[in-house]
């Protein structure tokens, strides 16, 4: 590995049992986009463009875990020893986007989080038929836990109130409320 390429600095978190991040460690990383002509649109908080990473080998380094880097949120979806000698890692990873916010939980001191946000989802009904269209927010496990109704979240200065969780989202990574405007 050239490392020059390994020119940013990480921080390796895990999820815990309790839903909080956990820092493992630093590395250095190589961080680069895997080329697409035409990226799809994004759709929800993980990017539709994968990423690629290097970094030196690290049995800590494995699927499932984070990497937070510039900012950047970057859910590892594999690593594999490059090299065959424990040398070098080649990671897969999906990126965590979103807007800035805010995620205000009951009784705990505000966590800063991505929020990706959809302010024309379609509501369903329980025969699975669409009846309105209502916001719905998307957010990282590893930023907020799991999000309850009545919690607040703040995006672009504006105070949202969780009414619901939206049904079969939480995964593990992300996980899918409604949201109400607070007047």
């Amino acid at each position: 590995m050239r490392a020059g390429n390994l020119d940013t600095p990480a921080n390796l978190l895990k999820l815990d049992a309790d839903l909080v991040a956990c820092k493992l460690d630093w590395i250095w990383c190589g961080i680069q986009t895997k080329e697409e002509a035409e990226p799809p649109f994004p759709s929800g908080l993980r990017s539709p463009s994968k990423i690629a990473i290097r970094a030196w080998w690290d049995a800590r380094i494995q699927q499932g875990r984070y990497l937070l880097a510039d900012g950047r949120l970057f859910h590892i979806d594999s690593a594999r020893d490059f090299t065959g000698r424990r040398a070098e890692l080649a990671i897969t990873a999906t990126e965590l986007i979103g807007e800035p916010g805010e995620y205000r939980p009951d009784g705990a001191a505000p966590r800063a989080c991505r929020v990706f946000m959809n302010y024309d989802a379609q509501s369903s009904d329980d025969l699975g038929q669409a009846t309105t269209y209502r916001i719905r927010a998307e957010v990282a496990l590893i930023e907020t836990g799991r999000v309850q109704v009545d919690e607040h979240l703040v995006v672009a200065g504006v105070d949202y109130v969780v009414t619901d969780y939206a049904s079969g989202t939480d995964d593990g990574i992300v996980r899918g409320v409604w949201l109400e405007r607070m007047q």
